[in-house]
């Protein structure tokens, strides 16, 4: 299988992000906020992953023209963004859409500074 990459457009977008550890869902929102900010859309998804008798995990992963980010686990406080391959037929059947707010980049600036606040108390 060849490796996964993102667009260099996508890449370029998350680039001053890169060393940034948010929870899950703010990745969520990161992204929408910067693909937005460039008149993109994208789809956002709760996606459940299981493992021979495990019970499952659902990770947060944003769709952008068919490729794929994975934004860490729900309940992930400190997750970094990264490629992701294509979730099978079966766990989207399952899968939740996630109405995650649009963002405005003023507004990530404060969620940002917000986070690396609290992660330092």
């Amino acid at each position: 299988m060849a490796p996964v990459s993102l667009p260099p457009f996508v890449q370029g977008l998350l680039q001053p992000y890169a060393q940034l550890r948010l929870s899950a869902y703010d990745n969520v929102k990161l992204i929408r906020a910067l693909l937005a900010e460039q008149g993109k859309e994208c789809d956002c998804w709760l996606v459940p992953f299981t493992w021979e008798n495990q019970q499952a995990r659902e990770r947060y992963l944003v769709c952008y023209q068919q490729h794929w980010l994975d934004c860490g686990w729900s309940n992930d406080y400190s997750a970094a963004i990264a490629v992701a391959e294509t979730p099978s037929a079966a766990q989207l059947a399952l899968a939740k859409t996630v109405s995650a707010p649009t963002l405005t980049l003023q507004q990530v600036s404060f969620m940002c500074m917000q986070y690396s606040h609290f992660d330092h108390c």
